[in-house]
């Protein structure tokens, strides 16, 4: 991760929004870690208004983010059903990157387009030795 540590400016500002009994349920040394390696001088402000898909919030916060919740918020029925969403969504990407390099398909957009007046017009022309060459041959055949 890139900046991991302004990320976890971005993660301790948006928990600190949590609702207490939400923010109690992540335990103390999770909290401390995110604490100690956070960023001192990065700032980041988490703004109330908008929803958090809309406040710039990098990738590897998300990611952290969702761990959290996974780990610590979610109950066993929606961590179930966020493990299923996750799976879902992982065999979705298998089978894009599966189609995408597929060893089949990978040459099937590109038309092959032979001319065959072109190819009528090359023909094989016999290399014909110059004068210059015949001599210098003929002086080396002499010297030996």
């Amino acid at each position: 991760m890139i900046d991991y540590n302004k990320r976890l400016v971005e993660v301790s500002e948006i928990l600190n929004h949590l609702k207490k009994s939400d923010y109690d349920k992540i335990p103390k040394e999770v909290i401390d870690v995110i604490e100690k390696n956070k960023d001192k001088e990065y700032i980041w402000k988490y703004d109330e208004t908008k929803d958090l898909k809309n406040q710039n919030v990098s990738k590897d916060t998300i990611a952290i983010l969702s761990y959290i919740n996974m780990q610590y918020l979610l109950n066993e029925e929606q961590r179930k059903f966020a493990q299923e969403i996750f799976n879902e969504n992982q065999k979705k990407l298998e089978n894009l990157k599966k189609d995408k390099y597929n060893s089949d398909n990978l040459f099937k957009d590109k038309q092959i387009n032979l001319d065959t007046s072109k190819t009528s017009e090359l023909s094989i022309s016999k290399y014909k030795e110059s004068i210059f060459t015949k001599i210098k041959n003929w002086l080396k055949q002499i010297k030996k």
